[in-house]
């Protein structure tokens, strides 16, 4: 899965991370969204980080035209943002 990452800083001690995915008109795997989260953790704790949130914000639904006109449920996510919060630890 192709995704786009943004960092903003939140103070000397925490770091917002947003991760999106690009739109490709497939259902969004969750899986691979949780390994690139993974992933990207795994990277920053040699450098203090500590993952302490994440949340998800679906950005783009589709489905078939009877499910988007009637709201019958059908629809799927092709688009999210997942938002990870980084604290950084005291040094020891």
């Amino acid at each position: 899965m192709q995704y786009d990452k943004l960092e903003i800083a939140a103070g000397d001690d925490q770091l917002i991370v947003v991760f999106v995915n690009q739109d490709t008109s497939q259902m969004v795997d969750p899986t691979a969204f949780a390994q690139a989260l993974a992933d990207d953790a795994k990277a920053r704790r040699p450098n203090g980080w500590r993952l302490v949130s994440v949340s998800s914000l679906p950005m783009r639904q589709t489905g078939t035209a009877g499910n988007v006109l009637f709201q019958s449920g059908g629809q799927y996510a092709t688009q999210e943002g997942l938002l990870a919060v980084y604290a950084a630890e005291p040094p020891r």
